[in-house]
C-alpha cells in the first residue's frame, strides 16, 4: 500500500484526533505540519531544503491546516443538522453576541468558511446543506484554495517552476507518481524524477551555489559549460549516445499520442515534457488524455534515469 496512504489512514487520525475543538495557535499548526513535511520528505526521499508546496503537490496530500479545517466544519455541520440540541442553541447564541470574542467556535468557523468562500455560519444553521453536498462545496472549495496557493508559489520558488499542479492536488498524486507502479525499479525512477524537477538533483551548478563558488559549476564530463538541468538533458555532448536514443523514443511516444510533429518542437518545449509532460503551458500536449500522459511520463523517467546512469558511469571512470 502507498505509504501515504497509510499515513491519511492510520496515523492522520489519531495525530490530529480532538484538535477541531481546541484553539490551535499558528504556532501549534506549524510544529504540526513541520513533523508530516518531515515525513513527506522520507517518503521522496528529498532534502529539508525542498519547498513545502512541492511536496504536497507531487504526493497529492492535504496540509495539517486543511485537514484541521476539514474536521472542524464537518463537527459545525453535524450540529447544524442536530434542531433542538443544546449544541446548536449554544453556536446560535455565540452568533447573536457578536464578533466581541474572537476565540468562540463560532467566530472561529466563520474564518474557515470565508477563507474557502462559503457560505456563512448563519446561513448554514438555518439551512444546513445534505451531507454529500456540503461534502462536494468542501472538497472543492479546498482544492481551489490550495491549488491557487500552490500556483503563486511555483511562480517565485525556482526549485518548483517545472512542476504542473494537477487537477484536485490535495487528494490526487501528481503524474510523476501515478506513472510509478509498485515495484523497486519504478519507484527509483520515480524518486530520481522527484529530485530532478525540484532541483535537488546534484550537477555541478548545485555543488557551485552551495559552496559559494569554490566548487566550478563547468560540467566535469565536457567541461564546456556549466553543468545545470538543460546542459544535463539537452548539451552534454558526452551523454549524447545515450540520449539520442532515449530521446527518440520519448519523442516519438509523444508524436503518437498526440502531441504533435516532433521535429517542430521548440528546445524548452522538450525540456518541459521531459521534466513534467502534463505541465499546461506545454500548449502541445494540454489536450491529451490522462492514461496518455502517464505513458509519456514512464518514458521520460526511464530517459532520465539512463542519463543519470551514464553520467554516473563516466564520472567514476
Amino acid at each position: 500500500m502507498c505509504p501515504v496512504v497509510l499515513w491519511k489512514t492510520y496515523v492522520v487520525p489519531k495525530y490530529l484526533y480532538g484538535l477541531e475543538v481546541q484553539i490551535c495557535t499558528k504556532a501549534d499548526i506549524y510544529e504540526l505540519e513541520k513533523l508530516q513535511r518531515k515525513i513527506f520528505r522520507q517518503f521522496l526521499s528529498l532534502p529539508e531544503r525542498y519547498a513545502s508546496s512541492g511536496l504536497y503537490i507531487l504526493l497529492g496530500a492535504e496540509p495539517v491546516e486543511a485537514i484541521l479545517d476539514r474536521n472542524m466544519l464537518s463537527l459545525f455541520l453535524t450540529i447544524s443538522r442536530l434542531d433542538n440540541a443544546i449544541e446548536k442553541k449554544i453556536l446560535q447564541w455565540e452568533l447573536e453576541i457578536g464578533k466581541d470574542f474572537t476565540e468562540t467556535f463560532i467566530n472561529r468557523i466563520d474564518k474557515i468558511l470565508n477563507k474557502y468562500s462559503l457560505p456563512n455560519p448563519k446561513e448554514i444553521l438555518e439551512n444546513p446543506p445534505s451531507k454529500n453536498k456540503w461534502k462536494n462545496m468542501l472538497k472543492k472549495a479546498i482544492n481551489i484554495y490550495w491549488s491557487n496557493i500552490w500556483k503563486e508559489e511555483c511562480l517565485i520558488k525556482t526549485t518548483i517552476k517545472y512542476l504542473s499542479i494537477q487537477e484536485n492536488p490535495t487528494e490526487n498524486p501528481h503524474n510523476i507518481w501515478k506513472a510509478a507502479r509498485n515495484n523497486q525499479n519504478d519507484i527509483r525512477k520515480a524518486e530520481f524524477k522527484s529530485r530532478l524537477i525540484t532541483g535537488t538533483y546534484m550537477l555541478q551548478t548545485t555543488k557551485a551555489k552551495f559552496s559559494k563558488n569554490q566548487i566550478s559549476g563547468i560540467c566535469e564530463l565536457c567541461t564546456r559549460d556549466e553543468e545545470d538541468i538543460k546542459h544535463f538533458l539537452l548539451e552534454c555532448e558526452s551523454l549524447e549516445s545515450v540520449r539520442l536514443k532515449q530521446m527518440n523514443k520519448l519523442l516519438s511516444l509523444t508524436e503518437m499520442k498526440g502531441g504533435g510533429d516532433k521535429a517542430n518542437y521548440k528546445e524548452e518545449d522538450v525540456l518541459q515534457i521531459i521534466m513534467d509532460c502534463s505541465k499546461l503551458s506545454t500548449t502541445s500536449l494540454s489536450h491529451l488524455k490522462a492514461n496518455d500522459l502517464i505513458e509519456i511520463e514512464k518514458q521520460s523517467q526511464n530517459f532520465c534515469h539512463q542519463m543519470h546512469k551514464e553520467r554516473t558511469t563516466i564520472q567514476t571512470q
